[in-house]
């Protein structure tokens, strides 16, 4: 470890890695992520929330620097970073990797500086990697310890300022400046502000743009000496329990890039596998929801835990939609009733019908203990018998064969007494599933979020700008954002 510490020996590794040095199997997950989160902005400009932040942002001051995704509209730099990054996260449809969501600031924040820096599309792909990679480690040891999703806002502080540090080209002494500065900011989002609100989005959103502007005051002069990630005081000493040294091992031969997994349902990470088995037995089997007289679902720990904390926050037809996405229940009876779980199940309008709330009310959930020891033999983490405490494990060929193991069981029985069951371990668009199974489901995603907004031709060219995306120059991007936009010329 470099002297300065974990956050020098963080920005010392974000300066001098370049485009040459990633895999390309890192690169071509990359451009998958892009096209991920791409959807998911679109899905959240056309919900309840994004209607509200299209009313907000006329009041906000306007600008050249960057575009707001699908409208198309020129913003400032910070506006379009804070508006995209909380489109993306509007509807729980955004990508994610081992123990963190990254899509909000890697993607966002690095193709909106690509347009005001007029970066090619290796140096966009260079600093949304760069920010994984950190924010990945870092949300793996708040998670360890057993911090909530409400701390990740760090995380995003942290990856805007990196992918701004490699933007700008800054040297390691400036990059460490810039991620103690963004680390001044408030990390945690309170638990009832998290799921009892429509606004939860704006928890990465406000965290994104903050880091980019730690970069650019580091930039002009203010510093900051300190190591702000493993100072006694600092975010994983004061967070986290796991052994620090663990924390960033393996940067450089360790890519948790490739651990990048691709959200196919509007849902929390843990009930993918849920929704594909509501699914599967739909597809085989005429679900009449009148006559459905029970649906046992037996999952992993994650999806229990997420219904578990999501529960005291329901509110039926009132309920926020960034509660819904952890709901069990709600998602099980709306993939019954409308055979797809989509945006569309998350309008108010839908959200309202009782008949929904009734269906949920018959969704019976238990934690598997299977399904348990198959998630726990699976992560990246492990607990030292003789401390207690979690470790990482963040060994190359762990990391490249990482399979998101959150298994499910789900019974459908009716009242005539026929009954229906499916199981599956790893959801449709996670890692451990083929990867051309993935890369086909991201770009299905792709065309099917932003059919609403974008003729054929030019969505599937902005498909192809974005799978070539290494060979883009400055020109290039500036196009790649344009056709992501509804058309106005």
């Amino acid at each position: 470890m470099s002297a300065g510490g974990l956050t020098r020996q963080v920005a010392e590794w974000v300066a001098a890695t370049k485009f040459e040095d990633l895999p390309r199997r890192v690169v071509e997950e990359a451009k998958n992520q892009i096209l991920s989160v791409v959807a998911a902005i679109h899905a959240g400009h056309f919900s309840d929330f994004g209607r509200a932040l299209r009313r907000t942002m006329k009041d906000w001051s306007p600008g050249k620097d960057a575009t707001i995704i699908p409208l198309g509209e020129r913003t400032s730099l910070h506006n379009a970073i804070y508006i995209n990054s909380a489109l993306s996260a509007a509807l729980e449809y955004d990508d994610f990797l081992f123990a963190a969501h990254t899509g909000h600031s890697a993607v966002v924040a690095a193709l909106a500086l690509g347009e005001k820096a007029s970066l090619s599309g290796k140096q966009i792909i260079l600093c949304q990697v760069l920010a994984n990679e950190i924010e990945g480690r870092l949300g793996a040891a708040l998670v360890a310890a057993g911090e909530p999703m409400e701390a990740l806002p760090a995380c995003h502080l942290v990856g805007s300022a990196i992918v701004a540090a490699k933007a700008m080209e800054l040297d390691a002494d400036t990059t460490q400046a810039a991620i103690g500065l963004a680390l001044l900011q408030p990390i945690r989002v309170l638990e009832p502000a998290f799921f009892g609100a429509d606004g939860r989005a704006i928890a990465a959103a406000s965290s994104a743009p903050i880091g980019v502007q730690a970069a650019q005051l580091a930039a002009n002069g203010l510093t900051c000496t300190i190591d702000a990630l493993g100072h006694e005081r600092g975010l994983l000493r004061s967070l986290a329990e796991v052994p620090l040294g663990d924390v960033f091992a393996g940067l450089g031969s360790a890519w948790l890039t490739e651990t990048l997994c691709y959200k196919i349902y509007p849902v929390h990470a843990g009930l993918g596998t849920i929704i594909d088995c509501v699914l599967d037995i739909g597809r085989q089997h005429p679900i009449d929801p009148k006559k459905v007289r029970a649906v046992h679902v037996a999952a992993s720990p994650l999806a229990v835990e997420a219904d578990e904390r999501a529960r005291s926050y329901l509110a039926g037809p009132a309920t926020p939609t960034g509660t819904l996405a952890y709901s069990i229940g709600y998602n099980v009876a709306a993939a019954i009733a409308d055979r797809e779980l989509t945006a569309r199940q998350l309008t108010r309008e839908r959200i309202a019908d009782p008949a929904l709330w009734a269906l949920a009310a018959r969704v019976h959930v238990a934690r598997d203990e299977i399904f348990a020891q198959r998630a726990q033999t699976a992560w990246l983490a492990r607990v030292n018998k003789i401390s207690g405490h979690q470790t990482l494990d963040l060994d190359p060929l762990h990391v490249s064969q990482f399979r998101m193991s959150a298994g499910a069981r789900v019974r459908v029985e009716f009242e005539d007494g026929r009954s229906f069951e499916a199981e599956e371990e790893v959801a449709e668009g996670a890692a451990g599933r083929a990867y051309d199974d993935r890369r086909k489901a991201v770009e299905d995603k792709f065309r099917r979020e932003t059919r609403y907004s974008l003729r054929k031709e030019r969505m599937e060219k902005g498909v192809d700008l974005i799978l070539h995306l290494e060979s883009a120059n400055a020109v290039s991007v500036r196009e790649l954002v344009r056709v992501c936009c509804s058309e106005r010329d």
